[in-house]
C-alpha cells in the first residue's frame, strides 16, 4: 500500500474529500500534525508521496513558523527523488518556494469560488487533461510565482497563479479538498477575521456552494485520483 506523507500545517486544515479518493484507491494518508508538535522526517525515505496542506502561515516567515523551510527542504528532497509532491494553498506556497519561485502577499483576500481555467498547456497535462473551466473554493492572502521551468496548468480572473507542474510535483493554490462541512468549519474557526475582510461574504456563501459545490467535488475525485 503506497504510504502517502501528509502534512498539516493546521488543526483544521486537513485532506478533505482527498483522503476519501485515497482510500478508494489503496492509498495511506499519514498525518503529521506540525502545529502539534510531530517531527517531520528527515528525507523522502520510506514514502511513496507527499502531499502538503492550507494554512494561515505565509509560507517565509522563518522566524515565526520555522518547520517551514524544513518542510520546504523536505519538498525539495521528494521532488529531487522523483516521487510525487501535491500542495494545496499553503502547501502550494511552500512547493512553489522549494523549487525556486517567489511567494509574497497579494494584498487583498481571495475567498469563495472562483473560476479556474485551464491553460493550453494543460490540455496534454497528466492530471488536468480534458478538465474545463471550473469553480473552486479559495481561501488565500499570498500567492506565489510560477517556478523557474514548471508549467503554468490553471489561471483565474482574479489571481492569475493558480497551478502548476514541475515533473511530478503540482500545486494548486485553490482548496479542491474542501466540502461545504469543511467550509463551515474554517467559517466558525476564523469568523472574526472573515468578517474583517469579507463582511459580505456571508449572505451568499450558501448560494455558491449550491451552484459550484457538485464540480468541485468532481475535480478533486479526478485530480487526487490520477495523481
Amino acid at each position: 500500500m503506497p504510504r502517502i506523507l501528509t502534512l498539516e500545517f493546521w488543526p483544521t486544515c486537513h485532506l478533505g474529500e482527498i483522503e476519501g479518493t485515497f482510500d478508494a484507491h489503496g492509498a495511506a494518508a499519514v498525518y503529521h500534525r506540525i502545529e502539534e508538535g510531530d517531527v517531520l522526517p528527515p528525507n523522502a525515505q520510506g514514502w511513496d508521496g507527499l502531499v502538503m496542506l492550507g494554512g494561515p502561515q505565509y509560507a517565509e516567515d522563518d522566524a515565526g513558523y520555522p518547520y517551514l523551510a524544513d518542510a520546504a527542504a523536505l519538498a525539495r528532497d521528494f521532488h529531487d527523488a522523483g516521487k510525487p509532491v501535491l500542495g494545496v494553498c499553503l502547501g502550494s506556497q511552500v512547493l512553489a518556494r522549494a523549487l525556486g519561485a517567489r511567494v509574497h502577499k497579494q494584498g487583498w483576500t481571495e475567498l469563495g469560488f472562483t473560476e479556474m481555467t485551464p491553460t493550453e498547456a494543460a490540455r496534454n497535462d497528466p492530471l488536468l487533461a480534458g478538465v474545463e473551466p471550473v469553480h473552486i473554493v479559495q481561501f488565500h492572502e499570498d500567492t506565489f510565482d510560477i517556478p523557474p521551468g514548471a508549467t503554468h496548468l490553471m489561471t483565474g480572473a482574479n489571481c492569475a497563479n493558480q497551478a502548476f507542474r514541475v515533473g511530478t510535483s503540482y500545486g494548486f493554490q485553490c482548496h479542491f479538498e474542501c466540502s461545504i462541512d469543511l467550509w463551515k468549519t474554517w467559517l466558525i474557526n476564523m469568523e472574526d477575521h472573515l468578517y474583517q475582510t469579507s463582511p459580505g461574504y456571508h449572505a451568499h456563501w450558501p448560494a455558491d456552494f449550491a451552484r459550484h459545490e457538485q464540480g468541485s467535488l468532481d475535480f478533486c475525485e479526478l485530480v487526487s485520483a490520477r495523481w
